[in-house]
C-alpha cells in the first residue's frame, strides 16, 4: 500500500520570493507578504494518507511505500493518531535535511521593508537590520539590532532596540513587560513594566507601570509612570520644550482620563456655541434645540465616565512609591504631578529627588545616597 504526505503548510515556501496579498477591489497590499509560516504547539502540520489510484497530481517526493513521518526538531507524532505529525512548540515550520522542523527564534537577516512586509510571529523575533517606517512587527520577545524608524511594534513580552529609535512622530511600541533602547526620539512607548534608555529620550510619550531609567537626557514629551523616574544628566529642555511627568496612578487610567478631559473641552465649546445660536431667536432655538440636547446628554455621559475613572485611580493609587530622581539638572519648564499634586519648575535644580510626603511635593538633595 502506498501513502502520500499531506502538508498543512507550503513545503516549498521561500521567504525570498514573496508576493503581496490581494485585498478588496483587486488591490494588492505591499505590506502583507506572508513572510513566515507560523505554527503553534499541538497543531497538525502534516499527515499520511492512503495514496489514490491516480497519483499524477501528487509530487513524487511525497509518495512513499511505508507510513514513515519525517519527524524533525520540535515536532512529534500525534499519540492519538500515528499518521499525523504535530508541532511541539510555537514557531515557524520548514523542511531541513528532508525532515519537517519547527524553530523557535525567527531571524530576519536584513531590514524590515517592502522585501519582508509586516511580520507577525508567534515566538521570539530578531531583526538584524532596520525596521523601516510604515511597517509592523508582532511577536513574543523582539530584538532589533539596528535602528527602529516610524514602525508599529507589539511584543507580548520584552522589546529591545540596540541602536535606538528614530520615530519620526509615527512610531508606537507596545511591550507586555520591558522596553530597552540605546536612545529614543519622537515616538510613543508603552510598557507593562520598566523602560530603560541608555542614552537620551527626546520628545517621546511614555507610559509604564514600573520604573523609567534615562541615563542621559529626558527632554520634551510626557511620561505616565507608577513607580520611579530616574534621569541621570538632564530633565527638561527649557521653557519652550514642554516636559511633563505624571505619576501615582495606573498609566492606562491616566491616559484615558486625559482623553476624556479633552472630549469634555470639545463638548463644552460645542454647547456654548449652540446656546448662543439658540438665544438669537425662537426660530434658531427650534432648529438647534435637539442638537443642544444631544450635546448635553453627551456631556453627562462623559462626566459620569470621568467620575468612574477617577474613583478607579484613587483605589489603585501607589503614591508612596513615586519619586523623580535626578542626580543631574532639572531645567525650568518641567511639570511634575504626583497623585494630583502639581508643580512647575521655575528655576534650575541640581541633584534632587522629588516625592510626595504628607500631601505635599518635597524636593530633597542629594538625589541618591551612596553607601
Amino acid at each position: 500500500m502506498k501513502y502520500y504526505l499531506r502538508h498543512y503548510f507550503d513545503p516549498f515556501f521561500d521567504h525570498t520570493k514573496l508576493s503581496p496579498s490581494t485585498v478588496s477591489g483587486g488591490r494588492v497590499d505591499h505590506h502583507c507578504l506572508g513572510y513566515v509560516q507560523n505554527v503553534i504547539s499541538g497543531q497538525i502540520i502534516a499527515e499520511l494518507l492512503p495514496a489514490p489510484e491516480n497519483t499524477d497530481s501528487i509530487n513524487p517526493q511525497f509518495l512513499m511505500d511505508s507510513p514513515a513521518l519525517p519527524v524533525g526538531p520540535n515536532t512529534v507524532v500525534n499519540p492519538d493518531n500515528n499518521f499525523q505529525l504535530l508541532a511541539s512548540r510555537n514557531g515557524y515550520v520548514f523542511y531541513h535535511e528532508n525532515l519537517i522542523s519547527v524553530k523557535k527564534l525567527l531571524n530576519i537577516h536584513g531590514n524590515v521593508n517592502f522585501n519582508t512586509g509586516n511580520v507577525i510571529y508567534v515566538n521570539d523575533l530578531c531583526v538584524e537590520g532596520i525596521v523601516r517606517t510604515g511597517f509592523e512587527l508582532q511577536a513574543r520577545n523582539i530584538l532589533v539590532k539596528d535602528i527602529v524608524e516610524g514602525a508599529a511594534i507589539r511584543s507580548l513580552d520584552a522589546f529591545t532596540a540596540e541602536k535606538g529609535i528614530k520615530g519620526a512622530k509615527s512610531c508606537v511600541i507596545d511591550a507586555g513587560s520591558n522596553i530597552r533602547a540605546a536612545f529614543c526620539e519622537n515616538c510613543e512607548l508603552q510598557a507593562g513594566n520598566d523602560i530603560y534608555i541608555e542614552g537620551s529620550a527626546l520628545h517621546t510619550r511614555m507610559s509604564l507601570n514600573g520604573s523609567l531609567v534615562v541615563k542621559e537626557r529626558l527632554q520634551g514629551g510626557k511620561v505616565y509612570a507608577n513607580d520611579m523616574v530616574y534621569v541621570g544628566e538632564q530633565l527638561g529642555g527649557g521653557r519652550n520644550t514642554p516636559t511633563s511627568i505624571i505619576m501615582g496612578y495606573p498609566p492606562v487610567l491616566m491616559k484615558k482620563l486625559e482623553g476624556i478631559e479633552k472630549m469634555v473641552e470639545t463638548v463644552e465649546e460645542r454647547i456654548a456655541q449652540l446656546e448662543k445660536i439658540c438665544a438669537k431667536s425662537t426660530l434658531h432655538r427650534t432648529e438647534n434645540s435637539s442638537k443642544l440636547e444631544f450635546e448635553e446628554k453627551r456631556m453627562r455621559a462623559l462626566r459620569k465616565e470621568q467620575k468612574r475613572i477617577v474613583t478607579l485611580m484613587q483605589k489603585n493609587a501607589q503614591l508612596d512609591l513615586c519619586r523623580v530622581v535626578v542626580p543631574g539638572v532639572i531645567r525650568p519648564g518641567v511639570e511634575i504631578s504626583i497623585g494630583g499634586h502639581y508643580t512647575k519648575i521655575n528655576d534650575y535644580l541640581e541633584n534632587v529627588v522629588v516625592s510626595l510626603r504628607d500631601g505635599e511635593l518635597n524636593f530633597n538633595s542629594p538625589a541618591t545616597i551612596k553607601k
